[in-house]
């Protein structure tokens, strides 16, 4: 029985809210440093945004509270992938620091 073989990967969609690079363009000035600029860039305005539709619902300009829920829940998921990544990176470097040369 012949297996038949995989299709390929769709590109990742940008994360944080980062503006994608266009298409043909080299990646972020800077590679993995331009890369991590990028990702927090996006998730300041993540925390912008949750906060003034939290300023717009508690002021009475808006009544949706799904929006202003989603909006935080959206910054709230970005600091916690931030979080994570910052704690996987000190705990590769501790790693590297303890190989014996």
């Amino acid at each position: 029985m012949p297996i038949a073989p995989l299709s390929p990967v769709p590109p990742l969609p940008p994360t944080l809210g980062a503006a994608a690079p266009a298409a043909g363009s080299a990646t972020a000035p800077g590679g993995f440093a331009g890369v991590l600029s990028q990702a927090l860039s996006g998730l300041g305005s993540l925390e912008t945004q949750a906060d003034s539709a939290a300023q717009q619902l508690a002021s009475g300009q808006t009544s949706d509270i799904s929006t202003a829920v989603i909006a935080a829940e959206k910054a709230n998921l970005g600091l916690s992938l931030a979080v994570e990544v910052r704690n996987q990176a000190i705990s590769a470097y501790q790693q590297l620091m303890q190989l014996q040369m």
